[in-house]
């Protein structure tokens, strides 16, 4: 079986393909593999994405309407078996039926996603050790409303514009531990027309970031970026050493901010609904037209008896 597997191992934030040269040599070694034959409907589940999700990042997203990023993505073949390298530890297993030729990516509209149980009825649990084959055998999937366990989630709801106010549609909302997360936890569906988003996830604490999209790794110039609390632009943009150089004038030093505003978490208990969590999206400058903006407000400003500040941009890292 061609085997195409994702390892999001931090360092991407969708359902994209990654090959094993993408992982370290001294993790390759430790990776075990789970293989097995998955069933829906007492049937082989034949050519589908089958999807991997760390049992330490909480529930697969079978609750609500949050997408959760697996940790590995994999397919089966003509006969609904499959075999996946996986770290170890301990994981939940997900598929969904589509066609090899539409790619990887989160649920789309129409595709059911199955999540494979016990003989209890329970999500099943697969522990993988360090170069261990565990053959799992008959893997059955039912429907995410099926899992009785994971019935506690909290509703989270707001509109996303961009910075005239207007409504943005197609967004993703996503949820993170922390700022600093390399990747969401979980993954809301396209915001409506309105702009607006509602999201079920299990309880807990997520800052809320709006994204264009969540492929590719870090947003591109010229598109579309917020998170929930922030009023102004980020500060990324901003050219290296404006206000710290010697003889920067009081315009200069004033442009030091990293951006209005703070990201806010956003907590809820069981049940409860948090309403007007609204994200205004900005579009990323491009880092050199942003520059020449600065300095020439800098030195027009520099009327204090000041001289201009010198600006001085980092040669860029020598190729490896």
């Amino acid at each position: 079986m061609k085997k195409i597997v994702a390892l999001t191992l931090g360092l991407i934030l969708t359902l994209l393909g990654t090959s094993f040269a993408d992982v370290p040599g001294f993790m390759k070694e430790q990776m075990g593999t789970v293989k097995g034959t998955a069933y829906v409907k007492d049937k082989p589940y034949t050519n589908a994405i089958i999807s991997f999700f760390d049992k330490n990042g909480g529930p697969p997203p079978i609750i609500g309407s949050g997408r959760r990023v697996p940790e590995a993505i994999d397919r089966s073949n003509d006969k609904g078996e499959f075999s996946t390298k996986l770290l170890p530890g301990t994981y939940y297993m997900g598929t969904i039926q589509r066609d090899i030729k539409q790619g990887f990516g989160p649920p789309r509209d129409g595709e059911e996603y199955f999540f494979m149980r016990d003989d209890k009825g329970k999500l099943r649990e697969f522990t993988i050790e360090t170069k261990q084959v565990h053959d799992a055998g008959r893997v059955n999937g039912q429907p995410p409303g099926a899992f009785e366990e994971f019935v506690n989630f909290i509703t989270i709801k707001g509109k996303v514009t961009n910075d005239e106010g207007k409504p943005l549609a197609g967004v993703l909302v996503t949820l993170k531990d922390s700022m600093d997360a390399p990747r969401p936890k979980f993954i809301s569906h396209p915001t409506g027309g309105d702009g607006s988003f509602a999201i079920k996830v299990p309880p807990g604490k997520y800052f809320i970031v709006g994204r264009e999209s969540v492929g590719g790794g870090k947003p591109g110039i010229g598109t579309f970026i917020g998170s929930y609390g922030k009023t102004d632009p980020l500060g990324e943009a901003m050219p290296p050493n404006v206000g710290s150089q010697q003889g920067a004038s009081t315009a200069a030093k004033s442009m030091q901010s990293a951006g209005g505003g703070q990201a806010l978490a956003v907590e809820g208990k069981n049940g409860q609904v948090i309403e007007n969590i609204n994200i205004q999206m900005f579009k990323i400058p491009d880092p050199a037209e942003t520059r020449e903006k600065y300095e020439a407000e800098a030195r027009g400003q520099a009327g204090d008896g000041q001289q201009p500040p010198v600006f001085v941009v980092p040669e860029p890292a020598p190729k490896k």
